[in-house]
């Protein structure tokens, strides 16, 4: 999965909290190096529970 960004502070056509995307490498570094955006923490999916059905003990 790619990197995503968040803004911190408007830029462009993204308000504060959009997910920041459509952007050059050399985009997205100076807005880091600015603090404009930062990186989105990777969202873990947890595995799905074991069903438990009445027959299992």
């Amino acid at each position: 999965m790619a990197k995503q960004y968040t803004a911190t502070r408007p830029v462009g056509r993204f308000k504060k909290g959009d997910v920041v995307g459509g952007l050059s490498d050399a985009q997205i570094k100076k807005l880091l190096t600015d603090g404009t955006i930062q990186e989105a923490p990777e969202i873990k999916i947890a595995a799905p529970a074991k069903k438990i059905t009445g027959d299992e003990k």
